[in-house]
């Protein structure tokens, strides 16, 4: 996938666009004629199935209304008394007689034989010529001829029929002794007096009549219908030296004609094949047609459509190169724009006319963009020079810090010594004092990390605060409230000792030590907020508004000579320190009630 990137990234817009152009349009030709090849084939594969399967509904429908007719005609011949035909007073013999003699009344003599072969042959030569010959055969075996025939092969596919109440259709085969092609029509005879099956009477039917059917329907110019029996054999076919035959021995063999709707090919010829079954005779009339002939609109519309697909494609060559060209143009403008850019020159004018263009839009754009690099890049060095002086500010106020801690090892070291003399001589509060002292001094002296937790912070604090009771006894209060939730939140090292070293040296120490000191935290949002409380006699309103002003100065960095030299653990400092740390949304502020206390708060940013 990289190669293939590299490989495109050889060549110009411009050139990618035209092979694009092209490519886009050939396959929209290709995909066009594909598609309209495919739905034209397929609507007219569904016209030929819906005409066929018409045309053979309609050729089984005349077929199964010429069988029945046939079949209720003779109805009179075999059901009989037949009319006299001298009247009553005259009777006739063939009153009766194929009644008679099919139920065993009447021996099957030369003289019946001779009456009942006249009766056949008068019913076909009044009713129907196609009829070869009329059969009646008793269930013993007995059997008349219309055409005077005693015997006849055992083969007869009608001899062996079992006797049944239902009438059966047998397909196509030679009659003997002539060598016709006929179909027959085997009707079981009931007795008028029992309704019991007492012989059958078998129709050799010719197929003129079947021929003349089948002639009137034709499809396409060669296709063909094809009338096959239940047991694959053809009962019809133009060609008559098939008929009869199974369909593995004739050309046919090359279909699969029990699967209806399909296009099939033989012989390198794609054929559409459908059928129609007749639920009397079951058989199946099938139509074969060559898909050519059904599809000759298709080629024309094919042809005419490739035409004008050719037409449209060169067109597409010709127009693809100048249009372009044409839409490329304000690329190469903005091109070599970018490049003066990209040398580092800022001063260049990028041309562009208003409109709804994209290439105008993309250029207005791009001159937008100049202006306001050149901007940005003023802005980054003056930020630059910002961010060095506040670097140099914070470092001075961590400097500032420490300031009067002088050989901080020594002074460690003689504390510790304080302390243990106090142990030995037995003066609790003045180890106290020495122990908090160190550790308070230890703490302080570190400028590493710049974030501690609340609760390092805290801890700090309480030693300081015990130092402060020991020095005011009993007379000052001191509580903390912080959650145990808080007390994993990180804040700039030195935060909270120092507001509360303000809050004794302006509140406390006033009273004599006779005051308290309440220190809290609520979350508000996703800040945090440290309160120190004080009932000191508060701040006045002029000093208050001064200190507020001390810390907006502070918070900008823009503070004076004077905020400089003040005590670098102060509320300023402090305000410094978070803003530096966290941004100018957090810090100190301060609230003071006269003659009730102040309220000092520190805000920093709670991640829960």
């Amino acid at each position: 996938m990289n190669h293939m990137k590299h490989f495109m990234y050889r060549y110009s817009m411009k050139q990618k666009m035209i092979v694009a152009f092209l490519t886009i349009s050939l396959m929209g030709v290709v995909i066009i004629a594909f598609s309209a090849q495919h739905y034209y084939t397929k609507a007219t594969t569904q016209d030929f199935y819906n005409l066929a399967k018409s045309s053979s509904a309609s050729l089984n429908n005349q077929i199964d209304r010429y069988f029945k007719q046939m079949i209720q005609s003779t109805s009179a011949v075999i059901a009989g008394p037949l009319p006299p035909l001298g009247g009553p007073l005259y009777p006739s013999q063939e009153t009766g007689m194929i009644q008679a003699w099919l139920a065993g009344k009447t021996p099957l003599t030369s003289s019946t034989r001779l009456i009942i072969e006249d009766i056949l042959r008068r019913y076909i030569t009044i009713n129907y010529s196609e009829i070869e010959s009329l059969i009646l055969l008793k269930e013993n075996g007995e059997l008349v001829s219309s055409n005077g025939q005693p015997d006849y092969r055992p083969e007869e596919p009608w001899l062996n029929l079992p006797f049944t109440s239902q009438t059966a259709v047998l397909p196509t085969y030679e009659s003997y002794p002539y060598k016709v092609s006929i179909v027959s029509l085997v009707i079981p005879v009931f007795s008028t007096e029992n309704a019991r099956i007492i012989g059958r009477l078998v129709i050799n039917l010719s197929l003129a009549e079947l021929k003349e059917m089948m002639g009137k329907t034709t499809i396409g110019k060669t296709g063909t219908f094809v009338i096959v029996s239940s047991a694959d054999t053809i009962v019809h076919h133009p060609d008559s030296s098939l008929l009869g035959k199974p369909i593995s021995q004739t050309p046919l063999n090359d279909f699969h004609l029990h699967e209806p709707d399909t296009l099939q090919k033989a012989r390198d010829v794609d054929y559409l094949i459908t059928f129609t079954r007749s639920e009397f005779t079951e058989w199946r009339i099938i139509a074969i047609v060559p898909l050519h002939e059904m599809a000759t609109g298709l080629n024309v519309a094919t042809k005419s459509m490739l035409i004008v697909l050719s037409f449209l494609f060169l067109f597409v060559i010709l127009v693809v190169p100048a249009l372009t060209k044409l839409l490329m143009e304000p690329v190469v403008r903005l091109k070599k724009v970018m490049h003066e850019v990209e040398r580092g020159n800022l001063d260049v004018q990028v041309e562009f006319h208003p409109g709804n263009d994209e290439f105008q839009s993309l250029n207005r754009s791009f001159g937008q963009m100049i202006q306001r690099l050149k901007k940005l890049i003023e802005d980054v060095i003056q930020y630059q020079l910002r961010e060095i002086q506040l670097e140099v500010r914070q470092k001075d106020a961590a400097i500032k810090a420490l300031q009067g801690q002088i050989n901080p090892h020594f002074l460690y070291n003689t504390l510790d010594i304080i302390r243990s003399m106090a142990y030995l001589e037995e003066v609790p509060r003045i180890e106290k004092i020495a122990g908090n002292l160190a550790s308070f001094f230890r703490y302080t002296a570190k400028l590493e990390p710049l974030e501690v937790t609340l609760r390092e912070e805290i801890d700090h604090l309480r030693k300081y605060l015990d130092i402060i009771h020991i020095r005011f006894m009993q007379n000052f209060q001191s509580q903390i409230y912080v959650n145990e939730k808080f007390m994993e939140a990180h804040l700039v090292k030195l935060s909270l000792q120092p507001i509360v070293e303000n809050a004794v040296k302006y509140a406390v120490e006033p009273k004599n030590g006779n005051a308290a000191i309440l220190i809290s935290a609520f979350d508000e949002g996703d800040d945090l907020v440290l309160e120190v409380a004080d009932n000191g006699p508060g701040i006045r309103a002029d000093k208050l508004e001064s200190l507020r002003r001390s810390l907006v100065q502070m918070g900008d960095y823009q503070a004076t000579d004077q905020n400089a030299t003040q005590d670098s653990l102060g509320l300023a400092n402090v305000h410094a320190r978070l803003v530096l740390q966290y941004g100018d949304r957090y810090g100190v502020g301060i609230n003071s009630f006269p003659a009730r206390g102040t309220v000092v708060s520190i805000r920093i940013p709670y991640k829960k």
